[in-house]
């Protein structure tokens, strides 16, 4: 795949199962984040194609329903506060579900009416967890979960994502923390230049 004349990412296929764990691991810049974004189509290629359950990475609306990506940042909007976040995300999905009981799994019921932008990276990271809990997606692509984090709260995540693989979810984890990453991701894929060297 291209972006502009930058060749992204060479020949990546992978045969993936539902429910599966897959840790994403490689260097900085090896193809991690763009692999994923590409795989929820906020990414678009200039040249190239790609599929993800029969359908086709440029068709942004069908992959929306089937994947979710959970970037670095968080992905949230700061001015919300976490109950907005999360009702905000449900209408734009179209869809309907339990917010306060997603504020509870993840711990963060007495923070419903808090700013994002006053919250720690640990609450951003399990408010995001809250959104892909909500949303159960088939597929939910996850970008350096533990970043930033203390070991507190990498455990904490740990025992969300863990969560979401209990509902059958697929995770595709892009970490720089193997050891950690594969405790629910257990079968690791390593990128290196946009190239899968080892599957």
């Amino acid at each position: 795949m291209r972006l502009g004349r930058e060749v992204i990412l060479r020949g990546v296929t992978v045969d993936v199962a539902a429910g599966e764990g897959i840790a994403l691991l490689g260097e900085n810049g090896a193809g991690k984040t763009t692999l994923l974004r590409v795989l929820a189509s906020s990414l678009r290629p200039t040249r190239g194609e790609g599929r993800v359950l029969g359908f086709d990475l440029r068709d942004g609306r069908s992959v929306r329903e089937v994947i979710h990506l959970m970037p670095v940042d968080a992905g949230l909007y700061p001015d919300l506060n976490c109950a907005e976040n999360l009702e905000f995300t449900l209408r734009m999905y179209a869809q309907r579900g339990d917010v306060p009981g997603a504020l509870t799994r993840v711990g963060l019921e007495a923070a419903a009416g808090r700013r994002v932008r006053y919250l720690s990276a640990g609450m951003r990271k399990r408010l995001a967890l809250a959104r892909a809990w909500l949303l159960a997606r088939p597929i939910t692509l996850v970008d350096e979960p533990f970043a930033n984090l203390d070991e507190a709260g990498r455990a904490l995540v740990l025992e969300l994502l863990g969560d979401l693989r209990s509902r059958g979810v697929t995770l595709v984890i892009a970490a720089h923390e193997p050891e950690l990453a594969r405790q629910v991701a257990p079968r690791a894929l390593r990128l290196a230049g946009g190239v899968l060297v080892d599957a």
